[in-house]
């Protein structure tokens, strides 16, 4: 009886310590939940989404995939939705990737995404921009326009100048798409005025050499984008917000420095009729990789120069942008005063509820973005928006989900082969559908070959991506056999339903010239060079040659890590250029690094070892351009990143057994992370829908 009395007492004492517990965790990042009371700008935390363009539109209607991409980060947390570039111009019209805001014929779809962003009391803006004459290649719609008939610095365009009467109507045409957002149902816009598109081109000297009042000294090349600021605040409400996106630095000697983006800010970013503003670096030239920033740079890069700015911006709210991945730095940023606001692109494509999680003291839950750019280079492909961390992008499977329950006659049985990124991928898939999985690796750390490239230079967060969904596949239940090299005996004695093989592969031998393959002692594979210089932190040699067959980013990563242990290094590369699958953003990267780190890449050129030259170290190649044959002297150690062979004797030994199977990742073509994730989070659900689980 007197426990019977004591337990309402439990129970209000155990519920005011959850309170008092919530609290402490919330006030944790109490700046980035702080909600922001503007003279219009009026959000209820401090994380913005900022645009990012998806391409899920089809023939400039909304599909279901692009609504429930704005959808779920709206639910997720996010305050404020930047929704991509939409179709604004008349001009525009062709561009069927992009939502129609030029015509009343989008007016139902545009109404459609800005419910969907208040229902999860989220406000939302869309982004007006024209590329102009920039562009990644020589695939465009049509002739660009631009203020001056100079060629595109990246892609060499040459784009049709426009005239005075034509940017005047172009202004006209920015207002009332505004216009037709606002009664949409939209909070705003936001004016892109930096990457290089237009409205960067008329800011900057190098790109804009007109002689009419949208060209001429700095003042006057401020006035295409200073008038359409001016009616697009006449076209629209008192309420509705104007947002501002400018260029900090672009790196060309005649275009816009630190001290030009102060004294645009100044005299551009007034708070009568700016509400928000943002910098971002880079332009369409040799620094586009400027406004993406990898995981070979430092991690906020730009937060310092963003601080700098936002005192010339007049007292209006600025937005912090530029690889803020983690919501302590996101914190520190406000804290420090640097910021008023934290801008997320590919973070929130990699976990749309980054800021809930973040906010309700769960930020190690959080799908960490890992910079690799693979987003990106899909867009510049003109596909789809992708991500290696989230290949469940704007789908059902996106959003955080509990685990199924399932009667047990339903609940099935999986083993998982492999505890790399496809094995992880597929244990967690499976313990969300409720199912009993046993996952078997043979190293004691999980990760496989993506381990050894989170050690790399510009492997941060890569770990993020397998310890996810192992710490998913943990909390559901999952057995892990860490250390343990499953034989076929193994497996069966678990009697499963369905194996999932993620074994990896193997990448063989060169062959020397005389088709003899090179000894192994000779010609240690890539990856076995790199664990050794793991324990090895002394210098290993004085030139090392890579026989890079490959040719994949890993490869030069791998290069790059081993300068610490070698006076030279050479790439014998069998192609024209580095990493061609790899998005332009990246090889930019990469070429810069090569050349800060010497490290001398020979394309087109094929290896031929010789047992007696190489007893000399002496490596020779061919010249497949010229097909000379010519020497590397002085060549102390040999490697080889050799294209991989998958590695599936086992799931062939249990696949004539007859039992049910399947194989991902390298183990059935090697290919990249994005493939081997999804190809194990699909392992996960397939074998349902194929009767199996």
């Amino acid at each position: 009886r007197a426990v019977h009395r004591l337990r309402p007492k439990l129970r209000d004492y155990c519920a005011r310590y959850r309170e008092r517990l919530s609290r402490s965790t919330m006030t944790e990042l109490v700046h980035l939940a702080k909600p922001l009371r503007g003279r219009r700008l009026r959000l209820k935390n401090r994380v913005v989404q900022a645009a990012i363009l998806t391409q899920y539109a089809v023939d400039q209607r909304l599909s279901e995939r692009l609504l429930a991409f704005y959808a779920n980060r709206a639910a997720g947390g996010a305050a404020l939705i930047t929704v991509e570039p939409v179709n604004a111009l008349p001009i525009q019209a062709e561009r069927g990737l992009y939502l129609n805001a030029h015509t009343d014929a989008g007016l139902h779809d545009l109404e459609r995404l800005a419910k969907a962003a208040h229902a999860h009391d989220a406000r939302i803006i869309a982004q007006l921009q024209e590329r102009g004459r920039g562009h990644y290649d020589f695939v465009t719609e049509r002739q660009p326009v631009a203020p001056s008939a100079l060629p595109d610095d990246l892609a060499g365009v040459v784009p049709r100048a426009l005239t005075t009467a034509e940017a005047e109507q172009m202004i006209e045409d920015f207002a009332t798409a505004a216009h037709r957002l606002e009664r949409a149902g939209f909070d705003g816009v936001e004016l892109s005025a930096g990457h290089g598109h237009l409205f960067h081109q008329f800011l900057s000297a190098h790109a804009n050499q007109r002689s009419d009042r949208f060209g001429g000294d700095r003042n006057a090349r401020m006035t295409f984008l200073a008038q359409t600021i001016e009616a697009v605040r006449a076209a629209c409400g008192a309420h509705f917000l104007l947002s501002l996106k400018l260029p900090a630095e672009d790196g060309d000697a005649l275009g816009i420095t630190l001290r030009d983006a102060e004294y645009i800010a100044q005299k551009l970013v007034v708070p009568e009729n700016v509400d928000m503003v943002s910098f971002v670096w880079g332009s369409q030239s040799p620094t586009l990789h400027w406004h993406v920033p990898d995981a070979h740079a430092p991690r906020t890069p730009y937060v310092e120069k963003t601080a700098r700015l936002r005192l010339a911006a007049n007292g209006v709210p600025v937005v912090s942008l530029g690889r803020i991945v983690d919501p302590f730095e996101a914190e520190a940023i406000l804290a420090a005063e640097q910021a008023d606001l934290v801008g997320l692109g590919r973070a929130l494509v990699a976990d749309p509820s980054w800021p809930a999680k973040a906010l309700a003291g769960e930020s190690h839950r959080i799908r960490a973005c890992v910079s690799c750019n693979t987003c990106w280079g899909s867009i510049s492909r003109r596909q789809s928006l992708v991500c290696d961390a989230n290949p469940d992008l704007a789908t059902g499977f996106e959003m955080p989900r509990s685990h199924q329950v399932v009667t047990q006659q339903g609940r099935q049985r999986l083993v998982v082969v492999g505890g790399g990124v496809a094995g992880t991928a597929a244990a967690a898939s499976a313990i969300l559908e409720g199912h009993e999985v046993v996952i078997f690796h043979r190293q004691r750390d999980i990760g496989g070959r993506a381990r050894i490239a989170a050690s790399l230079p510009g492997g941060d967060g890569l770990q993020g991506i397998y310890d996810f969904d192992a710490a998913v596949a943990r909390a559901g239940g999952a057995r892990f056999e860490l250390g343990v090299e499953a034989q076929a005996s193994d497996i069966l004695l678990l009697s499963p339903d369905h194996v999932v093989f993620a074994t990896g592969a193997d990448s063989p031998w060169p062959m020397g010239a005389e088709g003899n393959r090179v000894e192994d002692e000779l010609a240690p594979s890539l990856r076995d060079l790199v664990l050794a210089a793991f324990s090895h932190r002394a210098r290993m040699g004085q030139h090392l040659v890579l026989i890079n067959s490959e040719n994949c980013i890993w490869s030069y990563r791998a290069a790059e890590f081993l300068c610490g242990s070698f006076e030279h290094i050479s790439i014998l590369c069998p192609d024209q250029a580095p990493a061609p699958q790899e998005p332009l953003v990246v090889r930019q990267s990469l070429l810069e690094r090569l050349a800060k780190h010497r490290i001398r890449v020979i394309f087109n050129a094929c290896a031929e070892p010789r047992d007696d030259e190489l007893a000399d170290g002496v490596l020779g190649y061919r010249d497949v351009a010229h097909g000379t044959r010519h020497t590397l002297d002085g060549v102390d150690v040999l490697t080889h990143a050799s294209p991989r062979i998958p590695r599936n004797g086992l799931w062939r030994e249990i696949r004539k057994l007859g039992v049910s199977t399947c194989l991902v990742g390298d183990s059935k073509q090697p290919g990249r992370l994005l493939e081997a994730v999804t190809a194990g989070r699909q392992a996960g659900r397939v074998t349902r829908v194929h009767g199996v689980l």
